[in-house]
C-alpha cells in the first residue's frame, strides 16, 4: 500500500486534515456504499485505494484489472442487484446503529477498527497520520467511482421494461405457414395430451394463453383447409360437395371420414353433427346423426382412461419450461389443448340433447337414446355421471317398455362393470326417495336393485340393501299395502342379499311378527318369500321354531300351490326345511301330505315332489319304515270291504237310523285341530289314528300309518309319475340327472314332434327334380325317432308307442288340460 507510515511526510497530513475539514461535504461515507447496493467490505476495499493512481470503473489504470469504459456497470446490472439492495440496506442500517451506540461511549473503539487497514502500523502516531491519509484519498476516489453506478430507481425501472418486453414476446402471435398438427391417428394419442394440472392457475395468465390459443388454432384450421384444396385429384372437392349439398346419408359418411382423419381441425363438423341431433323436425335425420356421433365418440373422439380437461386444468405456470423455450412445442400443446377444451363443451351439450330424446313421446326414439347412454357409459369415463342418471330417471318412464329396458341395460352395466354397483345402488336411492316419485317407479328400482348379485366380499353393500328394504317394508305395512307386488319385490331382496350381509339380525327379528301375520294374508307366491326369509334367519341361528313348520304344513294345502308361478322354489324351500328338521315324525306328516297334494297336481309337480320324497329318504332313513305295511294293505282294504258289505243288508234300515240320529249327535269338539296344548304334551291326542287335519304336524299321528299315496301314485296315467312312484315303492331312489318341472311340460311334450328326427326316403320323389308335382308329406305315425337327450323310461314315449299323431295330439290335450 502507498499509505506506508516511512513514506507520509507530516506537513503532507495537516494539509489533508485541513482539506477534509474544508470538503466535509464530498466526504465517502459508509451510508453512501450501502445505499448504492455495497457492503460494510466494499467500502473498506474503496478506502484503502490510492488517490495517485487513476481509476477507470474501479480497476487501475494500466494494470492487468483494467476495465474498459462501461464494463463494470454492465456487470452490475446483469447481477440484478437492486432486487436486493433495499434488505440489505435494512440490515445494514441495524448493524451501523448497534456500531455508532458502543462509539459514542468509547470512542478510541474508532482507532481500533481502522486497524484493520494498517495492520503493519506501529505506535499511536502512526495510526493517526495513516487514518487522515485514508480519508484523504477517498475524498479524491469517491467522483471517480461513483460515477459508473447507476441508482437503484434506474435499475428497477430498466428491469420492468425489459420484464414487460420479455412478456409481450413470450404472448405474441407469429405466422406460420406450416401445419403444427399433422393429419391422421388419434388426437389423444399424441404428445402433450395427457399433461394435466390440478392446481388452480393464474386466471390472467390463462386468458392471455387463451387468446394466443385461439389465433393459433384459427390459423392451424386455415392452413388445413389451404392444404386441402391444393391436393391433386378430385377427392377432397368431393368430399367438400357431399357435405355440403348431397344426401343425408352421404353426409353423414363423409362427415365421418373427415373427422377420423383429421380430428383436430374438424371441430366444425362435429359442431354441425350435434346441430343435427337437436333439430326436431326429422326425426330419421336426428337419429342418423345420433348413431353417427356416437360411433365417432367411440372410436376416435374420447379417450378410453380419463376425463377430457377444460382449458384452464393444463400447467400454464410451467408452460415455458415444459416446452423448453421451444415455441413450437408451446404452440402445438396450445393448439390440443384448446381443441380438448372445446370438444368437452361440445360433448356436453350431447348429452343435453340426449337428454332430451329419453322425453320424446315415441318409444323408439326413447329406446335409442337409452342404449346410446348405456353404450357409452359402459365404454367410456367422460360424462359417466350424466348418463347414469339418465338411465336411472327412466325407470321411472310412464311406459312399461321403456322402464323394463332401462332395467335390462342397468343390469348389463353391472355385468360388464361390478365394481360400478355401489355408484349405481347410490343413484337408485335417491331415485327411490324422491318426494314426486310414483310407486311404479319405486317398484320398478326395487325389481332392479333385487335382481343384483352379490358376494361375500361385498357386505357393506348387501347391509345398505338390507336396510333399504326393511325401510320400505314397513313403509307398506303402515299403508296396508301387503296385497302389491312391492312386497314381493321387497321380501325377494331381503332373501337374497341377507346370506351376504354382516349386520345382526335384530333388525329382522324386530318383524319377525310382522311376517308371520303377512303369510296368511297375501298370495301365495309373496307367502313363499316371507316363510323363505324367515327359514334364513332361524337356520343362522340354528332356533327354526314350530310356529315356522305350523305355517309352511299349512301353505301345502294351500291352492295356490297349483298356480306357483315358481314351483322349484317352493319345494326347494320344503326340502330345506324337512333337511334341517330333527323331529322325524313331523317329517313324517310333511312327506305324507305332500305326497296327498301331489295326486291332484300336474305330472311336471308330481315328478318333482317324488324326486323331493327320493332325495329324502336318503337323507332321513327312518322314512322307509312307513313303506313297510304297503304290501299288506290289500289284506287289511279287503278285510273292511267284507265288513262294509255285511252292512249293505240292512242299508235302507241303517240310513234311516242315522238320519234321525245325526240331529241328536253331540259335536265332538276332541276331533277338531288345534294349537299345542298341555294335553297334547305326551305326542298326541291319545286318537291312535291319523289326522289329516291337523293344524300341527307334530302332533297329527303320521307315524301311525303309511305311504298309501305311493300306490296311487303308480298307477298315474303319465308314465314318469308312474315309474317315479314305482321305483320307490321297489324301495329304489329315483336317478334323474335333468329337471323334471322342465321336462315334463306340455311344451316339452309337443317339442318333440316338432324336432323329431325325420324318416330318410328313397326314390326322386321328395327331391326338387319332380317338376310341378306335390312332395309327399313325410308320415308323424314313428314317434319313436324323436330327439332328445332324457332316457326313454322317463318320458311320453313308453306310453305313445300304440298311437298315431293325432291321437298323440288329442290325448296330450286331454291330460293337460
Amino acid at each position: 500500500m502507498h499509505g506506508l507510515p516511512g513514506k507520509m511526510a507530516p506537513p503532507e497530513c495537516e494539509e489533508m486534515d485541513s482539506d477534509g475539514m474544508a470538503d466535509n461535504e464530498n466526504e465517502f461515507t459508509l451510508e453512501e456504499v450501502l445505499r448504492l447496493g455495497g457492503t460494510k467490505q466494499d467500502y473498506i476495499m474503496l478506502a484503502a485505494l490510492n488517490e495517485s493512481e487513476e481509476l477507470v470503473d474501479g480497476g487501475k489504470k494500466g494494470t492487468i484489472d483494467d476495465l474498459n469504459q462501461g464494463e463494470l456497470e454492465a456487470f452490475i446490472n446483469s447481477l440484478h442487484v437492486s432486487k436486493y439492495s433495499k434488505k440489505f440496506l435494512e440490515e445494514e442500517e441495524k448493524e451501523q446503529e448497534a456500531a455508532i451506540e458502543p462509539e459514542k461511549k468509547s470512542p478510541p473503539s474508532e482507532n481500533a477498527n481502522q486497524k484493520i487497514i494498517n495492520v503493519t502500523m506501529v505506535g499511536k502516531k502512526e495510526k493517526e497520520k495513516k487514518v487522515n491519509k485514508v480519508s484523504t484519498q477517498l475524498k479524491t476516489g469517491k467522483d471517480k467511482v461513483k460515477k459508473p453506478i447507476p441508482s437503484s430507481n434506474e435499475n428497477s425501472a430498466l428491469l420492468l421494461g425489459t420484464k414487460k418486453a420479455k412478456e409481450e414476446e413470450t404472448f405474441q402471435f407469429h405466422v406460420r405457414q406450416i401445419l403444427l398438427i399433422k393429419p391422421g391417428g388419434k388426437w389423444y394419442d399424441l404428445e402433450y395430451t395427457n399433461e394435466f394440472s390440478a392446481e388452480t392457475q393464474n386466471q390472467f395468465l390463462i386468458s392471455r394463453y387463451k387468446a394466443l390459443a385461439e389465433k393459433l388454432y384459427e390459423q392451424e384450421i386455415n392452413l388445413y383447409k389451404n392444404n386441402t384444396n391444393l391436393r391433386k385429384g378430385s377427392s377432397s372437392a368431393w368430399m367438400k360437395t357431399v357435405v355440403s349439398s348431397g344426401t343425408l346419408a352421404d353426409r353423414m359418411a363423409a362427415m365421418t371420414l373427415l373427422i377420423q382423419d383429421a380430428p383436430v381441425h374438424s371441430l366444425q363438423f362435429i359442431e354441425i353433427l350435434v346441430n343435427m341431433i337437436k333439430k326436431k323436425g326429422s326425426r330419421r335425420q336426428s337419429l342418423m346423426a345420433l348413431d353417427t356421433f356416437k360411433e365417432l365418440l367411440m372410436s376416435h373422439l374420447l379417450p378410453d382412461n380419463r376425463k377430457l380437461h377444460t382449458f384452464s386444468q393444463h400447467p400454464f405456470d410451467n408452460l415455458e419450461k415444459l416446452s423448453s423455450g421451444n415455441r413450437d412445442s408451446r404452440d402445438r400443446r396450445l393448439i390440443l389443448w384448446y381443441f380438448e377444451h372445446h370438444l368437452k363443451h361440445w360433448v356436453a351439450e350431447f348429452v343435453q340433447v340426449l337428454e332430451s330424446l329419453t322425453h320424446d313421446p315415441l318409444i323408439a326414439t326413447k329406446g335409442r337414446a337409452l342404449s346410446t347412454a348405456h353404450e357409452l357409459l359402459c365404454n367410456k369415463v367422460e360424462q359417466e355421471k350424466a348418463f347414469l342418471v339418465q338411465l336411472v330417471n327412466k325407470l321411472g318412464d310412464p311406459q312399461n317398455k321403456v322402464a323394463t329396458k332401462a332395467s335390462y341395460l342397468l343390469e348389463t352395466l353391472l355385468h360388464k362393470h361390478p365394481n360400478m354397483k355401489g355408484v349405481v345402488c347410490n343413484e337408485v336411492e335417491r331415485l327411490l326417495y324422491r318426494s314426486n316419485i310414483s310407486p311404479k317407479a319405486q317398484y320398478y328400482a326395487v325389481c332392479f336393485l333385487n335382481q343384483i348379485v352379490l358376494s361375500h366380499e361385498e357386505s357393506e353393500l348387501a347391509n345398505k340393501l338390507t336396510t333399504l328394504y326393511f325401510c320400505f317394508f314397513q313403509s307398506c305395512i303402515k299403508k296396508k299395502d301387503v296385497g302389491s307386488k312391492m312386497l314381493s319385490a321387497l321380501l325377494t331382496g331381503v332373501n337374497r342379499a341377507y346370506p351376504y350381509a354382516q349386520t345382526s339380525s335384530e333388525k329382522i327379528k324386530d318383524q319377525m311378527d310382522t311376517l308371520f301375520k303377512v303369510l296368511h294374508i297375501v298370495n301365495f307366491n309373496t307367502s313363499i318369500q316371507a316363510l323363505m326369509l324367515l327359514f334364513q334367519v332361524m337356520d343362522s341361528n340354528q332356533t327354526i321354531s314350530d310356529r315356522y313348520y305350523i305355517a309352511l304344513y299349512k301353505k301345502l294345502l294351500d291352492p295356490g300351490v297349483a298356480l306357483c308361478a315358481k314351483p322349484s322354489m317352493f319345494l326347494n324351500l320344503v326340502y330345506k326345511s324337512l333337511k334341517a328338521d330333527t323331529v322325524l315324525r313331523r317329517v313324517k306328516a310333511f312327506v305324507k301330505r305332500l305326497l296327498q297334494v301331489t295326486c291332484g297336481q300336474m305330472p311336471p309337480f308330481a315328478c318333482g315332489a317324488l324326486y323331493l320324497v327320493s332325495e329324502l329318504l336318503k337323507i332321513k332313513p327312518g322314512l322307509w319304515v312307513q313303506l313297510q305295511d304297503h304290501v299288506e294293505s290289500d289284506d287289511e282294504e279287503h278285510f273292511y270291504d267284507l265288513e262294509e258289505e255285511e252292512n249293505l243288508v240292512d242299508a235302507d234300515k241303517q240310513i234311516n237310523n242315522e238320519d234321525m240320529g245325526q240331529s241328536t249327535k253331540p259335536h265332538n269338539q276332541a276331533s277338531e285341530a288345534s294349537w299345542i296344548h298341555h294335553q297334547n304334551l305326551t305326542g298326541g291326542k291319545g286318537t291312535g289314528s291319523y289326522d289329516p287335519l291337523s293344524r300341527n304336524p307334530s302332533y297329527c299321528e303320521a307315524d301311525r300309518t303309511s305311504f298309501w299315496e305311493l300306490k296311487k301314485l303308480s298307477e298315474h296315467f303319465h308314465p314318469s309319475v308312474a315309474l317315479f312312484a314305482q321305483r320307490i315303492l321297489e324301495g329304489n331312489y329315483i336317478e334323474y340327472s335333468g329337471d323334471p318341472l322342465q321336462d315334463f311340460t306340455l311344451m316339452r311334450f309337443l317339442d318333440r314332434f316338432v324336432y323329431r328326427n325325420p324318416k330318410a326316403h328313397k326314390g326322386k320323389e321328395n327331391t326338387s327334380s319332380v317338376v310341378m308335382q306335390p312332395k309327399k308329406k313325410q308320415s308323424m305315425n314313428d314317434v319313436r325317432n324323436l330327439a332328445g337327450k332324457i332316457p326313454l323310461q322317463y318320458t311320453h314315449q313308453a306310453y305313445l308307442y300304440n298311437f298315431n299323431s293325432e291321437e298323440v295330439f288329442l290325448l296330450a290335450l286331454e291330460f293337460y288340460k
